[in-house]
């Protein structure tokens, strides 16, 4: 073949070929549908790359990050598993796979991701958890979200965020302080089975939550002082917690923890 017609047939070739497929965010963004009122959300834990979205820079973002909630994926997954053997249904569940450094679903759109080819995945994931919290209530009425997350600052310690109460008002007003902080809540077990929780103590307590640790964009999204009215809380779990040997001990404990919340105070929840 002459040299031209070479040079032709090449450029043809490398300009025609159909460019590869781009990245679904459905494929970065781990859905369960449940049957419980139960949600569980892992916004940090994703370790996958995206093909083609660049890492963002946080110019001008308040409290920028991209740090990764180590093992909080996959204490999620061992979570929901533990939860199914305690209450022989399944908890609805959303995790992001993808990078934190390309979207940080934990932020306000306008702080979350700096390229239009970030924000599918932004959506997917927002898009999985109002569906869990819509039908969670529409279904049962009311509901449990837990937001899961890492921290570094205290290591042997769980932060409570819940704005201060504020993404848990609905539990408040039925049940008062002790379903946030007494026996029978969550943490307040977790604390009784000798894990350290800020803030601590006997119900009721009134106590202010750790400022860095207070809840963000998620609980202050479907939380049940919004329209979604869906209790929801952020755990911070310390480093300590979410090692690969102690965390699945982490999500069987925390599991133990729902099942005693779920029977006093959602196991009447109308279905």
């Amino acid at each position: 073949m002459p040299r031209v017609f070479a040079l032709l047939a090449l450029l043809f070739c490398t300009v025609g070929a159909p460019a590869a497929d781009a990245p679904k965010p459905e494929d970065f963004v781990t859905v369960q549908k449940g049957t419980l009122p139960i949600i569980l959300s892992a916004p940090h834990g994703g370790r996958m790359k995206v093909p083609d979205v660049p890492e963002r820079v946080g110019k001008g973002v308040t409290n920028f990050q991209t740090v990764l909630d180590s093992n909080t994926a996959e204490l999620t997954e061992k979570l929901a598993a533990e939860i199914e053997k305690e209450l022989k249904g399944k908890p609805w569940v959303v995790i992001a796979r993808f990078e934190r450094k390309i979207a940080d679903v934990n932020r306000a759109p306008k702080d979350a991701y700096e390229s239009d080819k970030a924000k599918p995945f932004y959506d997917a994931y927002h898009d999985a958890l109002a569906t869990a919290c819509k039908t969670v209530k529409d279904k049962f009425g009311r509901g449990l979200l837990l937001d899961i997350h890492g921290q570094a600052v205290h290591l042997d310690a769980i932060c409570r965020g819940t704005q201060n109460f504020k993404t848990v008002t609905l539990l408040k007003e039925r049940e008062g302080f002790s379903a946030i902080s007494g026996k029978y809540s969550v943490l307040g077990r977790m604390e009784r089975n000798g894990y350290k929780v800020m803030p601590g103590g006997e119900e009721p307590n009134d106590t202010k939550e750790v400022p860095k640790f207070a809840g963000g964009h998620i609980v202050a999204t479907y939380g049940s002082h919004t329209a979604y009215g869906i209790d929801a809380m952020q755990i911070e779990l310390g480093s300590n917690f979410r090692t690969r040997e102690k965390y699945p001990t982490t999500a069987k404990d925390l599991a133990d923890s729902v099942r005693v919340f779920y029977d006093a105070y959602l196991k009447d929840a109308k279905k």
